[in-house]
């Protein structure tokens, strides 16, 4: 495999494992070319960038959750798949992987109809919109959950591979850690406010209890928790935004967080027990269904937001502490659901495929 387009965008849930996969192969293939396309808007420029990786973008907007059959869609879509064929024509990839996104519908079906060797990736429990379409026609569905639901057409060329994550955060120190009563907040690189507004509420509860808390709010809450948790609970960390993960998963012994899909990859892989509040409006409620699996597995407990005004978040941490050995068996069972290899499986999924292209 010596050309490979990453195609995605949008949201850091798509772009990131496409950066871990980007990751994976130069590890693999230092020799192999990588681009990257995406939208014109979306943070996946910046992002593809940083990691050094060529980037090309195509006219990207939501058709597909606005009725296929509209001529706004069809003209978006036309365009956009006539500026993906000269751009596959001219950088002659052997693979092409979609990793869901509006951003990456275009150029993934696009190579399917030029007859490029062609996969998608999920990394939710629920196939999105645009992977639901191309899963119907692309050579390789790539899943990150076991239980999956696939169209029929699907389910014979499906494989396991688990959503990819960085390497760095794999490799977590064995030491240098103050064990014991650490919990890491946090709301998805944008935040998350009901999270930001139950983490004030609660705050003197949360310190009554010892706990060592580092809060990541997002940047449109930061200065007003920051104020008030310097005033009040001096002792915790306020961050708008973790550059280190690595660092933020050393440092936790238990995770309250969103239950996107890259989070959701990264608890797992490490062995991270969790308190999961699912986003409420996400698509198809993937959240809710991603953070039901490790429930049922033992790894997680699950709140959802609407259960935050009656139910105590700081009371469900003071439990969790207290019940010996609790914590470790939620990680031990988080670790089992882990793919600490996918990106690995992925590369092996996409060297087959380019090997089949030939």
């Amino acid at each position: 495999m010596n050309r490979l387009i990453l195609s995605t965008g949008g949201t850091g849930g798509h772009i990131f494992p496409a950066l871990a996969v980007a990751e994976a192969v130069r590890s693999r293939l230092p020799d192999c070319r990588i681009l990257f396309v995406g939208g014109h808007r979306g943070p996946e420029r910046l992002w593809a960038e940083k990691a050094g990786l060529e980037f090309a973008a195509l006219p990207a907007r939501g058709v597909l959750g606005r009725g296929v059959r509209s001529l706004g869609a069809l003209f978006w879509l036309g365009r956009s798949m006539l500026q993906a064929w000269r751009l596959l024509r001219s950088f002659r990839p052997d693979v092409v992987l979609g990793l869901g996104g509006y951003a990456g519908f275009s150029c993934t079906l696009t190579a399917v109809v030029m007859g490029i060797p062609t996969a998608v990736h999920e990394q939710n429990s629920v196939l999105g919109v645009s992977n639901r379409v191309l899963s119907r026609r692309v050579d390789r569905v790539l899943a990150s959950f076991a239980d999956m639901e696939l169209p029929e057409t699907a389910r014979a060329k499906t494989v396991l591979t688990g959503n990819p994550i960085r390497g760095r955060i794999l490799e977590l120190p064995e030491d240098g850690r103050t064990a014991g009563r650490n919990v890491l907040v946090m709301g998805g690189s944008q935040g998350a406010s009901a999270l930001n507004q139950v983490m004030l509420k609660e705050m003197d509860a949360f310190r009554s209890q010892g706990l060592r808390i580092w809060l990541q709010t997002g940047k449109d809450d930061f200065a007003a928790v920051s104020e008030a948790y310097a005033k009040r609970y001096p002792e915790a960390r306020v961050d708008a935004f973790i550059e280190d993960m690595r660092a933020a998963y050393h440092f936790a012994d238990l995770v309250i967080c969103r239950a996107g899909a890259t989070t959701i990859a990264e608890l797992t892989a490490i062995g991270k027990p969790s308190v999961l509040i699912p986003f409420p409006y996400a698509t198809h409620d993937h959240q809710l269904k991603n953070a039901r699996l490790l429930e049922q597995a033992g790894a997680a407990m699950v709140l959802q937001q609407n259960q935050l005004g009656s139910v105590s978040l700081a009371s469900a941490v003071a439990d969790l502490f207290q019940m010996s050995g609790r914590l470790n068996q939620m990680g031990r069972a988080a670790r089992e659901m882990g793919h600490p290899g996918a990106g690995e499986k992925i590369v092996e999924q996409l060297l087959e495929l380019a090997a089949r292209g030939r």
